[in-house]
């Protein structure tokens, strides 16, 4: 008994040529400590996300004069017909929007109202007939109704629209 005791028994060295049945797995490679990568893994979380907050200033090497390249936008030119004086800035935008979805060349034709609370002018546009090319521009007849404290107007007119889908008005004038 006291041998056994002195002696392991490692079935490697008494038997070198049997194959081992059981090993222990080894980590190979670069032991890196779970805290450690913890911190590295929000360290490089914290500089993606700082990547986003950085603002560089337009500093002196950069030329901020206009060109002339992109031509200035003019909402309506010169010798277009207005709508009618009657009506505040905000009217005249909610008019705006009235027609844009009435002439819309893809819509049903049905007619839009349009309204502001604020100064109770209230009124309608009806596309009449369908949309015709004029110019390399879309084009659409309308007749309108504008309610203001002067009192109700209706007018008949024709819009366009452009390639970047804006309308303008090309003629309105009283219904007679």
């Amino acid at each position: 008994m006291v041998l056994c005791q002195l002696i392991p028994l490692d079935g490697a060295r008494l038997y070198p040529f049997l194959p081992r049945l059981h090993s222990v797995p080894r980590r190979r490679g670069l032991q890196i400590p779970p805290p450690v990568r913890v911190f590295v893994a929000l360290a490089a979380i914290g500089q993606a996300l700082a990547g986003c907050s950085i603002v560089t200033p337009l500093g002196g090497g950069i030329d901020t004069d206009p060109t002339g390249s992109i031509a200035a936008t003019v909402l309506r030119p010169a010798d277009s017909p207005a709508l009618p004086a009657s009506l505040s800035e905000e009217d005249r935008r909610r008019v705006l929007g009235a027609l844009a979805i009435a002439l819309d060349p893809q819509g049903n034709g049905a007619a839009v109202q349009w309204d502001n609370p604020v100064t109770k002018a209230h009124g309608k546009v009806t596309p009449i007939g369908y949309a015709y090319p004029s110019k390399d521009l879309i084009c659409r007849k309308f007749s309108a109704i504008f309610e203001t404290v002067l009192g109700a107007q209706k007018e008949n007119g024709a819009a366009c629209r452009d390639k970047d889908a804006q309308w303008t008005l090309s003629e309105l004038r009283p219904d007679k």
